[in-house]
């Protein structure tokens, strides 16, 4: 395949999967789907006994079958893929990355293409770029020489891509404070909704411990933030305003930090086109609940841990559930008043 200039971030030529040093394997517990081509190379390939056993034994029908959702993998009693071991993936030892399930080789890999410009990034669900966005220059954007096939082809006009590059001006500006940048993107999308939200009279802690609970599901990690943190403030609501200045003391640059999270994702989904059933007035809502969400699990999980790497597994599960679901669709379905999350 001939070479093409990609636009990419820093952390995009370094980044290498860690494997069976990964904590929260995305190899466990995901939804993942295998086409109808893929799922039959791979029933019939020639391998070995043990590899074969593991493949046959591997795959579950989904509710609804199609050439691109065919089958998906299932999960053993530990809840990881049973084609892997201890976080190594047999498929990939024996036959290498090119028999992998398209899913598989490219996450957490995203390659798109607006107009005649092709952006390559990852997605913030993947604990070592998370990793590697707390390096302040982690999220610099440079040209590189790649031959990679793009997946996603997005069709701008000259006003949109003035757009895409003020929000993400905006985003980065370190003269505010992120939720004022995050504001000002939202009043450019729609004022009129944006302060009617805003001059809500609903709490916004109440609001995001609500919504953790509808969404905690979204993964086992997720899951088990959400129950500790609704237990911690249900109990005693004081409590958050005592943590947010622990957190903030604790992680000075944790805006610096929240700001490449979020600007990254942004970048993933290629803001503001993130999903093409939802409206602008709903994709400022996502990004909003996005903020008020990440402040909220950050500030009630890292309360009694001082590891980055409970931080680092705090972000990854969050965005496992924003980067892989129409999570920005549902925003304006289910929260009535979205900019709140700004106040968090």
């Amino acid at each position: 395949m001939k070479k093409e200039e990609w636009f990419v971030p820093k952390y995009y030529p370094e980044f290498s999967c860690k494997a069976d040093k990964c904590r929260n394997s995305c190899c466990c517990s995901w939804r993942i789907p295998v086409s109808r081509k893929e799922y039959n190379r791979l029933i019939t390939m020639e391998c070995s006994d043990d590899l074969n056993r593991r493949v046959q034994n591997a795959f579950i029908i989904p509710e609804t079958v199609s050439d691109e959702c065919f089958r998906y993998v299932s999960f053993n009693w530990l809840g990881q893929c049973p084609i892997q071991d201890k976080g190594l993936c047999y498929l990939h030892r024996e036959k290498g990355e090119s028999y992998l399930p398209k899913i598989c080789r490219l996450y957490p890999r995203s390659l798109k293409k607006i107009n005649d410009v092709r952006i390559a990034s990852c997605s913030s669900s993947c604990e070592r770029i998370v990793e590697m966005l707390y390096e302040e220059d982690a999220l610099l954007m440079r040209s590189v020489q790649m031959d990679e096939e793009v997946q996603i082809t997005i069709q701008a006009n000259e006003d949109e891509i003035r757009q895409i590059l003020l929000f993400q001006d905006l985003i980065k500006d370190k003269t505010t404070s992120l939720a004022q940048s995050i504001a000002d993107i939202c009043v450019i999308i729609n004022r009129e909704e944006f302060d009617k939200d805003m001059n809500s009279d609903e709490d916004p802690l109440d609001a995001a411990l609500k919504l953790l609970k509808r969404f905690s599901s979204s993964n086992s990690v997720l899951n088990q933030i959400a129950q500790e943190i609704s237990e911690r403030y249900e109990k005693n609501r004081d409590l958050y305003e005592k943590d947010r200045t622990l957190f903030e003391n604790r992680y000075t640059d944790w805006m610096g930090f929240f700001e490449r999270v979020i600007n990254n994702s942004m970048i993933y989904e290629c803001f503001p086109f993130v999903d093409p059933r939802a409206d602008k007035t709903g994709v400022y809502k996502g990004l909003c609940v996005c903020y008020g969400l990440l402040r909220i699990i950050c500030i009630g999980y890292c309360a009694n841990r001082d590891r980055k790497e409970d931080l680092i597994d705090a972000v990854s599960a969050l965005f496992h559930l924003i980067d892989h679901t129409a999570f920005y669709y549902n925003m304006p379905l289910i929260v009535d008043n979205a900019a709140i999350f700004l106040k968090l």
